[in-house]
């Protein structure tokens, strides 16, 4: 575990240092706005949208009722000096995710899942979409506008229209509590600026999240959740079937820095959706 930890703590350091972005005991404030805090057992965890973030708030809930203390607090709601001090002496863990199920993963639970929340995020952002990207949508866009948002009809988003709506703006899109669920998770997470000491896989949390917990010390009063399928990895070459593969690859460039800083095949999810979606065997990664 930990010469593999060292491939990926050097693996960051080296693509951040050929970006010039350094880390650093003082960020500013908002870098620390997704730095759980657990005083007891001195640990900081970076948490990332679609990465386990829930569970992982709810692991250091916990935590901190077991010591009868309140909720888990972010770092960001310390000064300036108790943030650098416990930057710099608490042990510091981010856990990343490949970033194409990562993406397929917010899109199903925000633009598939037939409840409120879709009706939500169609109503910040997919009316945009179907403006800019379906023909034809002027009479489902008329009426949802003409109705109020519990009684507006479901425009359902496609994969596709989502991934083009996300690729065209690029990085314009500035970070904040709703953006944080497709940004790249460098950006997120400011792994160049924070100066992590473990950085855990969300393919692996059967093995690294209970050896990080143990590490810790965490887990004398809390374990990691019993782990379940992800629903975006088990469907993702169904998912993918009908976004064209020029698309695809848009996504995986808009995605090309958390490849490299994290360690992952930036066409191994690509080579899956080909294969099985057009039954390639011998296709060249």
């Amino acid at each position: 575990m930990w010469k593999e930890q060292k491939v990926r703590l050097n693996r960051i350091k080296t693509v951040c240092e050929r970006l010039n972005r350094t880390p650093s005991f003082t960020p500013p404030k908002a870098y620390t706005l997704r730095l759980l805090v657990n005083d007891h057992d001195k640990v900081l965890l970076g948490y990332i949208p679609k990465v386990g973030c829930t569970t992982w708030k709810g692991v250091f809930s916990r935590s901190k009722r077991a010591y009868k203390e309140r909720t888990y607090a972010r770092l960001s709601a310390f000064d300036e000096v108790e943030r650098e001090k416990r930057l710099l002496t608490y042990k510091k863990v981010l856990f990343v995710r490949d970033p194409i199920i990562r993406f397929l993963s917010a899109y199903l639970s925000k633009f598939r899942n037939l409840k409120n929340l879709q009706k939500t995020w169609e109503r910040m952002y997919g009316l945009k979409i179907l403006e800019r990207y379906r023909f034809g949508s002027e009479k489902l866009r008329e009426k949802a506008l003409a109705l109020p948002i519990d009684k507006r009809p479901f425009l359902n988003v496609t994969l596709t229209e989502f991934i083009r709506f996300i690729t065209d703006l690029g990085d314009t899109y500035v970070l904040h509590g709703i953006s944080d669920h497709w940004l790249p998770q460098h950006i997120v997470s400011h792994v160049c600026e924070i100066p992590y000491d473990f950085i855990g896989k969300y393919e692996n949390l059967a093995s690294e999240a209970p050896f990080m917990l143990n590490w810790v010390g965490m887990t004398s009063v809390v374990q990691y959740p019993e782990i379940h399928t992800s629903r975006a990895a088990a469907s993702l070459a169904q998912e993918y079937a009908n976004v064209p593969l020029g698309v695809i690859e848009d996504l995986r460039k808009y995605y090309s820095l958390d490849f490299e800083l994290f360690g992952y095949d930036s066409m191994t999810s690509i080579t899956k959706v080909s294969r099985d979606v057009f039954n390639i065997n011998n296709l060249e990664s």
